[in-house]
């Protein structure tokens, strides 16, 4: 590629305002965030980020809070007392991504066909109870079928990523979504607050209460989640595009910030879109699409390990008998300290991407910095060195769950088609996470476990270069078949067709790299 041409890709990556231009034919959107906004447009994104990052944020808290509290209730006793060995246990973290691949793809198209706030309340409400019916469970069979509902429930509430484009801009996402996501992180860590807690309350425990302490974990844990659900069925407002439609009435947004809403994503979305099967087949067949859902298999697999398996490894980072006893008290507070580091990463990562308007080099930097965390875990480093490597490790997976959902939020085009991609990243990466559950089987060092996941996170690495320079060389051909067509003084083919006509396959249409 030749000088010339890279300056091209670069002017275009850093204009400022999209064309303005008639109907639903695209034009091209190259918004960078460098651009004067109204004061409705400020005061929209105020109120945006307040309402609509808040409830999210508290969406993820209660969901990988409960997704996650199997791996403190094990710790906690939960395996032995309902007699579980290792093979059914990792048979008990497998239901949960089986429920949730099951209705991943159906759970981002009913988007809109039904309103977020009663998908979105049902399946926190669904999710809560579930994981709150777990302290009942008196055997195997029972934590099976739980914990298939749960990851069903969790399925559903994936598709705010694709919410959020219709909310927010391209050069926007990474940000917001890193503001939602680090609640994740914090989830983390008040969950092992929490399992400490309990476990040191006398008046929960076995003895006291009748119950065993992780019983009170997943009642907790379940309650967080249903009073979620009800804060969503009460406040999360429709699609803007939804709004507007109605009338733009709504009790937080006023209908001229409902307007601008719909204005200032219109140049990424075609407003009124509607479902359509056929974008379902092209993304099925998409290559570009398979290389998002093949990045996401190492983080999401990253994510599942550290999620369920964090303080298993805190407590046998003490495997020698000096430390054991130590380690095993306070795993879980332990454990904290990885989920923090990983926190301030997340909102590092995402704001630096949004500031210079790039996904796949941050994207690359935290895959990168995860694979070299495993590379350490594996090596015959004093305690203090692991520990280092685990806040490696969760600050570079975390983030790049973010990048990845900005990344390829902002690269496809068309409303199912988009949905439909992230839907094959995430069943993708589930699926790898039924495996990653099933090879952290051999401890205390967990080689073939750590060994299978550095061998994605470095895949993952390869697939973003590759993808940077597809998009980096399609964006220089598509400038210069305008350039040709307007050179002939032609119209273009796509000078009249929106997006949710050809999708991102759009000529006027430019990959963020």
């Amino acid at each position: 590629m030749g000088n010339s041409d890279i300056e091209q890709v670069q002017a275009l990556e850093t204009r400022s305002e999209p064309e303005k231009t008639p109907g639903k034919a695209f034009r091209g959107d190259y918004a960078t965030g460098v651009v004067d906004m109204s004061p409705v447009e400020k005061r929209l994104l105020i109120k945006a980020r307040l309402l609509l990052a808040t409830l999210m944020a508290l969406m993820y808290f209660a969901a990988y809070l409960d997704r996650h509290s199997i791996g403190n209730a094990s710790v906690m006793g939960m395996a032995k007392d309902l007699h579980i060995g290792a093979h059914d246990y990792s048979n008990v973290l497998s239901m949960f991504y089986v429920g949730y691949v099951i209705c991943m793809l159906p759970a981002n198209i009913i988007q809109r066909k039904f309103s977020p706030h009663y998908i979105v309340g049902t399946s926190c409400t669904i999710f809560g109870l579930s994981v709150a019916c777990m302290a009942a469970a008196r055997n195997y069979g029972a934590m099976l079928g739980l914990r298939i509902l749960v990851g069903f429930a969790q399925s559903f509430i994936q598709g705010m990523t694709v919410y959020l484009s219709l909310w927010f801009r391209r050069d926007e996402i990474a940000g917001i979504a890193a503001i939602i996501y680090s609640a994740a992180t914090i989830s983390g860590a008040f969950g092992g607050f929490i399992a400490y807690g309990i476990e040191k309350n006398a008046k929960l425990s076995l003895a006291v209460s009748g119950l065993e302490p992780w019983r009170w974990l997943f009642i907790i844990e379940g309650c967080i989640g249903v009073f979620v659900g009800i804060l969503f069925y009460t406040m999360l407002p429709q699609f803007p595009d939804k709004l507007q439609e109605r009338g733009g009435k709504h009790w937080f947004f006023t209908k001229e910030e409902i307007d601008v809403a719909c204005e200032r994503t219109s140049s990424f979305n075609t407003m009124g879109a509607k479902v359509e099967v056929r974008q379902i087949l092209i993304a099925l067949t998409s290559p570009l699409s398979w290389g998002f859902a093949l990045v996401n298999g190492g983080v999401a697999s990253g994510i599942a390990t550290i999620g369920v398996f964090l303080p298993t490894f805190v407590r046998e980072l003490g495997y020698s008998k000096g430390k054991q006893a130590f380690y095993l008290v306070n795993a879980q507070l332990f454990s904290v300290i990885p989920y923090a580091v990983a926190f301030v990463s997340i909102l590092v990562a995402n704001h630096l991407s949004d500031r210079f308007n790039k996904k796949g080099i941050p994207l690359v930097c935290c895959l990168s910095t995860a694979t070299i965390g495993l590379i350490v875990i594996m090596t015959e480093a004093p305690t203090a060195g692991k520990m280092a490597a685990l806040c490696l490790v969760a600050s570079g997976v975390y983030p790049s769950v973010t990048l990845l959902a900005a990344w390829c939020g902002s690269n496809i085009a068309g409303f199912t088609k988009r949905a439909t991609t992230w839907a094959m990243a995430e069943i993708t990466g589930q699926c790898l996470s039924i495996m990653a559950t099933k090879i952290y089987n051999t401890p205390p060092r967990y080689f073939k476990g750590h060994g299978v996941l550095l061998g994605l996170l470095a895949f993952g690495v390869i697939d973003c270069v590759v993808l940077m320079w597809w998009m980096r060389k399609e964006n220089v051909r598509r400038e210069a078949e305008v350039g040709a067509y307007m050179a002939r003084g032609e119209a273009h083919p796509h000078e009249s067709k929106s997006l949710e006509d050809v999708q991102d396959l759009h000529v006027s249409f430019r990959y963020i790299i």
